[in-house]
């Protein structure tokens, strides 16, 4: 009984604070409150987030991170239109992690709204949600006139892993926009080997922005597609380290054997992170052509790197004790 009397003290302190004719006050009870996960502080974080000063209603916005509920919701995607950024991104930050059951209608009212950001910020919403319903928003989306909102959109498919949506997927895999492309390859982690989107992901290898060829050979590693194996080679010579330590990763989920010599020579690469990736590809493979490559770098300068060559040395031995 004295801890509930004591809460509830606290909590008549912090409202008293709320009700403060000084902004910063106010400003304070609202970090306060984002430590209270009790329903009785959403009413004063609420009112927070109509206060009349934007430092309030953008700390009021983080602070109800901790709580749920479809009047949760609807307030911080009012919030979504207030007339300072600052506030605007707070909501949305706080939105996006929200799965508030039977709020999917909700955020739905606002995909058609007039303000890109606060389209964008529902379907990023949405996504969280995976709700089937959302899928004909996705799909008119794809076709807005802003890429965050395309880039969205995107996501909001690829959570739902629906084939029906793959033949707009692929679509927008050819996007002028890199980041909506680069978000269409994590999309695509869904489909099957031998699909329908396989041809997307092995165009994605080629692209002209080298984050949109990395998430293409990362998807395809995901997905383990055996027919990417030739290209996966040939992206070894990418001229981004980056791109390569995902093909690399890539040819080893899909056991690649043809891929040895190239995952050998990428062991001498200057960079340890490339270095790392070939040498677990190499353990994943476990194929013994791989050993002269591995035992020319027992004794590379970093740690982790011997660390995977001795890996991949034993899972080569295991293999061949059982073969």
């Amino acid at each position: 009984m004295a801890a509930l009397d004591s809460f509830e003290s606290d909590l008549d302190d912090l409202a008293a604070k709320c009700a403060s004719g000084d902004a910063g006050i106010r400003r304070v009870a609202m970090l306060e409150l984002a430590d209270v996960t009790d329903a009785d502080a959403v009413p004063l974080l609420l009112s927070g987030l109509r206060d009349a000063d934007a430092s309030v209603r953008e700390a009021a916005a983080k602070a109800l991170d901790e709580h749920d509920g479809i009047e949760v919701v609807g307030a911080l995607v009012a919030a979504l239109e207030d007339r300072i950024e600052a506030v605007c991104a707070a909501a949305a930050e706080t939105l996006a992690e929200k799965k508030v059951p039977g709020s999917t209608p909700l955020l739905l009212e606002r995909s058609t709204h007039p303000d890109a950001f606060v389209r964008a910020a529902v379907l990023r919403a949405l996504r969280e949600l995976v709700a089937p319903e959302a899928m004909p928003a996705a799909l008119h989306a794809l076709q807005d006139s802003s890429p965050e909102v395309r880039r969205e959109a995107v996501g909001v498919l690829g959570y739902l892993k629906a084939e029906d949506a793959l033949p707009a997927l692929m679509a927008v895999a050819n996007d002028p926009d890199a980041s909506v492309r680069r978000a269409v390859m994590s999309a695509l982690v869904f489909t099957r080997p031998g699909g329908r989107g396989v041809s997307a992901l092995l165009a994605g290898l080629h692209d002209v922005h080298w984050q949109v060829r990395e998430q293409a050979a990362a998807s395809i590693g995901k997905v383990r597609i055996g027919e990417a194996i030739g290209p996966l080679i040939a992206t070894m010579n990418d001229e981004s380290w980056q791109v390569r330590t995902k093909a690399a990763n890539a040819l080893g989920r899909i056991c690649a054997v043809p891929a040895i010599p190239v995952l050998g020579e990428a062991l001498s690469h200057d960079v340890s992170n490339l270095r790392k990736e070939a040498a677990a590809a190499l353990g994943e493979i476990a194929d013994p052509s791989a050993e002269r490559f591995l035992d020319a770098v027992r004794e590379d300068p970093d740690p982790d790197v011997r660390k995977n060559v001795r890996w991949a040395l034993q899972q080569i031995n295991a293999k061949r004790a059982v073969s």
